[in-house]
């Protein structure tokens, strides 16, 4: 039988990779964004990402990507 310390730790590890899966999924996620951001204005989100400490900070930047897109894509609907 496996011991209290060992399930313990097993649990620690398995928080932890799970804690990191979702920052991986996240961190794609953004970068596939930031594909689609018209060329003239990618620099700027790719630094942002450059410079992002934590996952609060990907938030942030994920949340100018969606204004940014929602922006390009209201141009475009409009033809402005």
């Amino acid at each position: 039988m496996v011991s209290e310390n060992i399930k313990k730790t097993l649990d620690e590890v398995r928080a932890q990779a799970q804690k990191e899966s979702r920052y991986i999924e996240l961190v794609s996620t953004v970068e596939y964004l930031i594909g689609l951001v018209e060329p003239s204005k990618r620099e700027i989100f790719q630094n942002a990402m450059e410079d992002a400490e934590d996952m609060d900070d990907v938030n942030e930047i994920l949340s100018a990507l969606k204004l940014q897109l929602g922006a390009q894509g209201a141009k475009k609907l409009l033809k402005l």
